[in-house]
């Protein structure tokens, strides 16, 4: 993974990333959100092709398929995850440092390398999927504390017997206004 500063935008009205993780097939990018004073939106390419927002319902069947392949190995990613998102605090800013220290930091606890065999299952390699999901989290506790929809996800993927319906539902929560 390389980790540099932002040089994309959304458009011409939109200031650059903040931060972009170069990872093997995607880029993540990072720029500041509306919701909040540190809140941060996030984005994602593969091969130059236009920036998607991600939606949980991309990495639920991303990982659905690793469940597939790989129950007890994707499982114990899932663990880790989950760990994070119960540890993990609302930015105190949202600037390059603090996004790369992030992502760095949590490296310490997870060891990428006994995940690579979920790479042979799904779209996205489990570097991608660490990054994207640490950045979930803090998006959602950095935007409301007491959040859990992404907690929630994770939560039902953990089952022994998965409710895909319920999964879908909840990965694909959308408010009504």
């Amino acid at each position: 993974m390389i980790i540099r500063k932002g040089e994309a935008s959304i458009n011409k009205k939109t200031k650059n990333a903040i931060i972009e993780y170069v990872l093997n097939n995607y880029t993540i990018f990072v720029f500041q959100g509306n919701l909040s004073k540190f809140d941060i939106l996030i984005k994602y390419n593969n091969d130059n092709s236009r920036m998607r927002t991600p939606k949980h319902i991309h990495w639920v069947v991303d990982v659905l398929m690793k469940i597939q392949g790989e129950t007890n190995l994707t499982k114990q990613f899932l663990n880790c995850i989950k760990n994070f998102w119960n540890s993990s605090k609302p930015l105190e800013n949202n600037n390059f440092e603090t996004l790369k220290n992030v992502i760095l930091d949590g490296k310490k606890y997870i060891n990428l390398e006994s995940y690579t065999k979920l790479n042979e299952f799904g779209e996205f390699d489990i570097e991608f999927l660490y990054v994207l999901m640490e950045l979930l989290s803090i998006q959602e506790k950095t935007n409301n504390s007491k959040a859990y929809m992404f907690g929630n996800i994770i939560d039902e993927l953990l089952q022994e017997k998965i409710n895909i319906y319920k999964i879908v539902y909840k990965a694909g929560f959308r408010k009504r206004g």
